[in-house]
């Protein structure tokens, strides 16, 4: 993966980057309240969910916000959205919309003189609810101030199926409208879930070989 060998994003939890996080988690907080209120469920994934899944610490910095609305409730994209930008627009940070989908609404701060990277960015998803009912971990998320939020996250084995699946499966080969090259903070978090005590590595072992015939060839050759 020589995307990596380029990579500037930063992961060092700088005080820059932990007054981000510490904004970030607030906004966490209010949108689980919002999506609560109008009978969704807001469930975390990516790099905050990882933090959740390991304890609720904030070990590096993070680019954005993964957040899903499972749309158990109301439904209205219109609504939906008006009551997202309502809740941001009370921020201290000044956020402009970036992109606007059916599916997605995606944010970004608005500060010309600070890199892509280090700018705040906010990517809110609209879900189906799961066909097989998933219910989704409650964990915690903890601020540079010792004080905790609870938040419901991605399931522990699918985010690790997720990385197997970028780093083995497509071999980084992703379509970058979508998603985009893994970086370094991939790596990271892909090995502190490795780590957890509450991973069943030979569930994981199992399930991997069942979707990936290429992890079952791994799995034969070593």
């Amino acid at each position: 993966m020589g995307i990596l060998d380029n990579d500037e994003r930063e992961i060092s939890l700088t005080p820059e980057f932990i007054e981000k996080s510490d904004k970030d988690l607030l906004t966490i907080k209010s949108l689980d309240k919002f999506a609560s209120q109008t009978g969704n469920i807001l469930v975390i994934s990516s790099g905050y969910a990882t933090e959740a899944l390991c304890g609720g610490d904030i070990t590096r910095a993070h680019g954005d916000v993964d957040a899903h609305i499972i749309l158990t409730g109301l439904k209205s994209t219109e609504k939906l959205f008006s009551g997202v930008k309502a809740i941001i627009s009370k921020e201290d940070t000044k956020w402009k919309l970036r992109n606007r989908t059916p599916e997605k609404f995606e944010f970004i701060a608005d500060y010309k003189n600070k890199d892509f990277f280090a700018k705040r960015r906010l990517e809110v998803y609209l879900n189906s609810p799961h066909e097989y009912n998933i219910k989704y971990p409650e964990r915690k998320l903890i601020n540079s101030k010792g004080e905790e939020i609870v938040v419901s996250v991605v399931d522990l084995d699918e985010m690790v199926l997720q990385k197997i699946h970028k780093f083995y499966i497509l071999k980084d080969g992703v379509d970058t409208s979508k998603d985009r090259h893994s970086s370094i903070s991939d790596f990271f978090d892909l090995k502190r879930l490795l780590e957890s005590r509450e991973l069943d590595k030979e569930k994981i072992r199992e399930k991997a070989a069942k979707e990936f015939d290429y992890v079952t060839y791994l799995m034969n050759e070593y």
